[in-house]
């Protein structure tokens, strides 16, 4: 794999340089004394943000909870990826951190190897996690079972040799066995502590990380060294920098619950205040730390504090229920479900009168709008206004009559499937019915036929009426 740094290169094996001269290169890290001599946190502004949470209406528990599980899955993601064992983007990040309804998919898409190295890596989190919390010392053996919890999803490193790159077992939980000195992509080579001084200078480490000194000192200051210092060491074959980055977090998780979130877009900040580092300039290192570490407290306090408020599409899911009848149908739909049987009784009746009338009668059908309510509280017209259909029949002179039926429509208020859509009467002495599920989606053909009976006895019942009065009519005049 690349090496921490990304513009140092593979990792060198022994035939191919003078390990001998990159092991007496080796520049340990210093002990934390001059590192803490040499370095400052600007506390303010830490403090500020720190603060920022119990200035305002205190979050619930659940909302920091779930704050907190952003940045974790942030940094857990964005770890694999500044290491090179895949890509990310903004999107990508954001997308998986966040839990987005399709985080799964796209984290599948990125390979199949990516879901394990992440999942590692979030059980990576929780280990230094469960370190903070009981508050015991960093142990060697601590470390070592770190590096086996990130790696696990983790069989091989590449290792370039005489003959080409190589993929070699790595031995997770265990020191290296190897030297992993490398090569800059600008030729020149950087060392790494020496295979038989790793375990002098690891217990070197926690000895340092154990002292009353660092022990009183600031988190970030605290994070910053013991990343710094492991990077130096590169204690282990592969996943140094993975290691490194949940170790830091051990201190913040300590002081503020949270790890240092650090993602692929800061890398180019990171290697170089690294660099800086190596050169001996530590406080570049523990700048960008404590701005990580803000990014981390700013993050946390706006994702706790908008938490307090309805999700947007919590909030649109509720709006929409307000239009939604406890069938689940919309408002709109039992509308459109109405006026569409409304239009299917006007064709039935077109066709039985395009069928039965002779010379000297007329028909006709026509929509209405406005006109009365309903007859019973369960049922409403239509949000858009009222609607229906008025049916005329003529009779021409010497039998002149007119007869006239208007139907109105009403819809249910909170439609269930076997809830009635009513096409009623103007008098409300004649009333057609149709269940809701036997329009929406689609109207059955048993509706259809019931249709055409009732078109059918609506005009009987009207011709015989007008029968009548054509009848009296005849009278009157002769």
């Amino acid at each position: 794999m690349i090496g921490l740094k990304g513009r140092l290169g593979i990792t060198m094996s022994e035939p191919e340089v003078n390990i001998h001269v990159l092991d007496a290169a080796y520049n340990p890290f210093p002990n934390f004394e001059e590192w803490a001599s040499r370095t400052s946190v600007d506390s303010v502004r830490w403090n500020r943000y720190r603060t920022a949470l119990e200035s305002k209406q205190r979050p619930s528990a659940e909302a920091l909870r779930r704050a907190r599980e952003i940045v974790k899955r942030a940094a857990a993601l964005d770890t694999g990826a500044i290491e090179g064992l895949y890509e990310v983007d903004r999107g990508f990040t954001f997308t998986v951190a966040r839990e987005t309804a399709a985080w799964e998919v796209e984290l599948a898409k990125r390979g199949d190897n990516v879901r394990p190295l992440f999942e590692a890596q979030m059980h990576a989190y929780d280990y230094v996690l469960d370190l903070a919390t009981k508050k015991e010392p960093i142990s060697e053996v601590a470390i070592r079972v770190l590096h086996e919890v990130v790696c696990r999803a983790q069989t091989t490193y590449r290792v370039s040799t005489a003959v080409g790159l190589q993929e070699q077992e790595l031995p997770n939980g265990r020191y290296k066995a190897l030297p992993n000195h490398v090569r800059t992509r600008d030729g020149a080579d950087h060392s790494y502590a020496p295979v038989d001084l790793t375990p002098a200078e690891m217990q070197r480490l926690v000895t340092e990380m154990r002292g009353e000194l660092f022990l009183a000192a600031h988190p970030v200051t605290q994070s910053a060294y013991a990343h710094y210092a492991l990077v130096v060491i590169h204690p282990f074959a592969d996943g140094n920098g993975r290691v490194a980055r949940a170790l830091a977090s051990t201190f913040t998780y300590r002081a503020i619950s949270m790890p240092i979130m650090i993602l692929s877009e800061h890398k180019d900040a990171y290697l170089d205040a690294l660099e800086n580092a190596d050169a001996g300039d530590y406080q570049t290192f523990v700048d960008f730390m404590l701005a990580r570490s803000v990014d981390t407290l700013a993050l946390v306090n706006e994702s706790a504090t908008g938490a307090a408020v309805p999700r947007p599409q919590d909030a649109v899911a509720a709006l929409s229920g307000l239009y939604r009848t406890s069938g689940g149908y919309t408002w709109d739909e039992v509308d459109a479900g109405g006026i569409k049987l409304l239009d299917l009784l006007k064709e039935q009746l077109l066709d039985a009168i395009s069928r039965h009338l002779v010379k000297g009668l007329t028909g006709r059908v026509f929509p209405v709008e406005g006109g009365r309510g309903p007859t019973d509280e369960s049922h409403r017209i239509p949000i858009q206004g009222g609607r229906g259909i008025t049916i005329r029949f003529n009779s021409a002179p010497p039998a002149k009559a007119e007869i006239v039926r208007t139907y109105f429509l009403f819809v249910p208020k909170d439609a269930s499937g076997d809830d009635d859509i009513q096409i009623e009467r103007g008098d409300g002495n004649e009333k057609f019915v149709a269940r809701v599920d036997e329009i929406i989606p689609a109207t059955s053909t048993v509706l259809h036929i019931r249709l055409s009976i009732f078109a059918e006895r609506v005009m009987g019942e009207m011709l015989g009426d007008l029968r009548l009065q054509a009848e009296g009519s005849l009278r009157a005049k002769f």
